[in-house]
């Protein structure tokens, strides 16, 4: 008898909780596909999690960086059919950038492989940040769409990172945002 009792709290609880919580996919662009503030890494991985840091943030605690012996931050990783039904035409990746000057050349990467099984290039597209802010040592927005070739398919696997490049200092980036349009 007390089984079925505690298995009824235990959904009681859970439909509660899940009551709670608000729908954050409501407050984002129509075509957004994910994101992420570092808060919650859902999505994401594919890369060394020490990228992950509380150093620098833009909002909430964390962000993600890339600095000399880190060469990639941490990844969204995921097939083209997963993030939107159809076939997009542009990639629009935009986020808070933390750059401390002209020779911290990170840059965010669009890197589209034919499968996850075959790592053929399908498309390779970064925005170097350092030429993309307006200014040093503070966060900046930064945005770049991507016009994606006809050849991609949605079994292509995508992946979205920042690469350190030959930066000789940290670079951060927070509050990433992916949007597809079709």
């Amino acid at each position: 008898m007390k089984k079925p009792f505690l298995l009824g709290v235990a959904v009681a609880l859970a439909t509660a909780l899940g009551a709670c919580s608000k729908d954050q996919s409501a407050d984002l662009p129509e075509g957004t596909v994910t994101s992420n503030n570092f808060e919650n890494v859902q999505g994401w991985g594919g890369a060394n999690e020490a990228s992950v840091t509380a150093e620098k943030a833009h909002s909430g605690r964390y962000s993600v960086m890339t600095k000399p012996g880190l060469d990639f931050g941490y990844t969204y990783v995921n097939t083209l059919g997963q993030m939107t039904g159809g076939k997009p035409k542009k990639m629009t990746i935009s986020g808070w950038a933390w750059v401390p000057d002209k020779d911290a050349n990170a840059s965010l990467i669009l890197d589209i492989k034919h499968s996850a099984t075959n790592g053929s290039q399908v498309y390779y597209a970064g925005m170097e940040l350092a030429r993309t802010v307006k200014k040093f040592n503070g966060w900046q927005e930064v945005t770049k769409t991507f016009d994606l070739p006809d050849s991609i398919a949605s079994i292509n696997t995508c992946k979205i990172y920042m690469w350190r490049g030959s930066s000789p200092r940290p670079v951060y980036l927070d509050d990433v945002t992916i949007q597809l349009e079709k």
